[in-house]
């Protein structure tokens, strides 16, 4: 008997506690770290502890006698997989414009092609929606479309003529649409939102209003919190929901706290998730550090995440703010046992796919844009690099090197392509992901076994 080679055992920070995750099976259980290391001394002959009966231990998974057990394991967790993957709708990315009026300290996008800002023809609108009913017509679950940027939502007549035709397209063909967007000019898009069919509006807060106005100042120079709130508010006035976000570093983290208190004022916090949720999203290099942004003020995973739980201690309303996910532990404390595993994180060319304003076709949010990662086109023809497509349909932690053998493999999901190929020349390549210690922090912020 030994521990299955894809068991975890993650420490919890500031706790005489070890977490044991067994990620094929959805189980967990806290230990005490005499017991966390009688586990892994199991190989080497080691006695069990009496009060961790082995029978327990096997029927969760932890244990195991051979190796043909875990790879039974290993077989029935990519078959639950596949069929969740399946349930999944793909996404489809488009950038009306990479053009924007803020100017954002840290954006990533400052490196493309300036003469990239133009804003999509309705002819191109007309090709995207052709292709999409060619390529993704017969999809279930239907597709849905996000309006990304730049900034797709500017309060100029040529781009409420866009919006509408990307509106009235999915509407035809049953899909939703997304929009992510500063939020500048929401409050002259609301009407035209309000007649669907949207299925969120994703809108960025950095801090209080003079921290926000400084990392997301318009490109004029003058702030643009204000005019931001106007638009959440009138995105809950109208029903439709928000999708809250933070892009969060060392600058601004701290002011959390103020920023939820904030929130809360304005009601948001006590909407239901369906129409009123969070995300804090990790400021880093994706191509390269942006001009204006501090490569120090930089957090790794582990770092923002262990300061948003000691903030969240210090300041109970950050958990009604926002609650991480920290790789399923969020869903062990609701649902009591852990989500499906992830053998493929990365979605590109598979489950998302992104369309540039001048007709490139790429794999996902973080690549659009890039020429290095253009895989065909839509406009003004239809024309796939299926070499290049099929690097990226074949990334998983099945052909990732590396990734066969590791423990969190099931759980890391090989990390995002994009980021491994800046590492590495190749988007085959590990994008690896500190699963144990995000574990730890997940089980100290949600007080399992308190």
């Amino acid at each position: 008997m030994r521990l299955s080679r894809h068991a975890i055992l993650a420490p919890v920070p500031g706790r005489d506690q070890v977490l044991l995750v067994q990620p094929l099976t959805g189980q967990a259980a806290l230990l005490e770290p005499s017991n966390a290391r009688a586990l892994e001394g199991l190989a080497a002959g080691g006695p069990l502890p009496a009060d961790l009966p082995a029978e327990t231990l096997r029927e969760a998974g932890f244990v195991v006698d051979t190796d043909d057990q875990d790879r039974a394991f290993v077989e029935a967790a990519r078959a639950e997989w596949r069929t969740e993957a399946a349930k999944t709708p793909t996404q489809l990315v488009v950038v009306p414009s990479f053009g924007c009026n803020l100017a954002c300290t840290y954006c990533y996008q400052e490196l493309f092609d300036p003469a990239a800002a133009g804003l999509i023809s309705p002819e191109a609108v007309e090709a995207f929606f052709a292709y999409v009913d060619r390529h993704h017509g017969d999809e279930s679950p239907r597709p849905y479309i996000t309006l990304f940027g730049g900034e797709p939502l500017r309060d100029t007549p040529a781009h409420h003529d866009r919006i509408r035709r990307f509106l009235q397209g999915a509407r035809a063909r049953r899909m939703e649409v997304a929009v992510v967007t500063n939020g500048h000019d929401l409050a002259a898009f609301l009407p035209l939102l309000s007649e669907g069919p949207v299925k969120e509006v994703q809108v960025t807060l950095d801090g209080p209003a003079a921290l926000h106005d400084r990392r997301r100042p318009h490109a004029g120079g003058t702030g643009t919190f204000d005019r931001i709130v106007a638009g959440i508010d009138g995105l809950v006035a109208a029903g439709i929901p928000v999708n809250l976000r933070v892009v969060a570093d060392r600058e601004n983290l701290s002011s959390l706290p103020e920023l939820a208190a904030f929130a809360a004022s304005h009601g948001w916090l006590e909407l239901s998730s369906s129409r009123f949720k969070t995300q804090i999203g990790r400021n880093y290099e994706l191509f390269g550090c942006a001009s204006r942004q501090e490569k120090g003020a930089l957090f790794d995973r582990v770092e923002l995440w262990a300061r948003y739980v000691e903030l969240a201690e210090e300041y109970p309303l950050l958990r009604k703010f926002h609650q991480p996910r920290f790789h399923g532990i969020g869903h062990l404390a609701d649902a009591g046992e852990l989500p499906a595993p992830n053998f493929d994180a990365c979605p590109a060319a598979k489950k998302e796919w992104a369309f540039g304003p001048d007709g490139g076709v790429f794999g996902c949010t973080a690549t659009v844009g890039h020429p290095g990662h253009r895989l065909g086109s839509f406009f003004p023809q239809d024309a796939r690099d299926d070499a290049a497509i099929a690097r990226w349909q074949g990334r998983s932690t099945l052909t990732i090197p590396g990734c066969e053998d590791c423990a969190v493999a099931p759980v890391c999901g090989g990390g995002c392509g994009a980021i491994a190929w800046r590492e590495h020349g190749t988007p085959v390549a590990p994008d690896c992901r500190p699963v144990a210690a995000l574990y730890g922090l997940g089980a100290r912020f949600y007080g399992l076994g308190a």
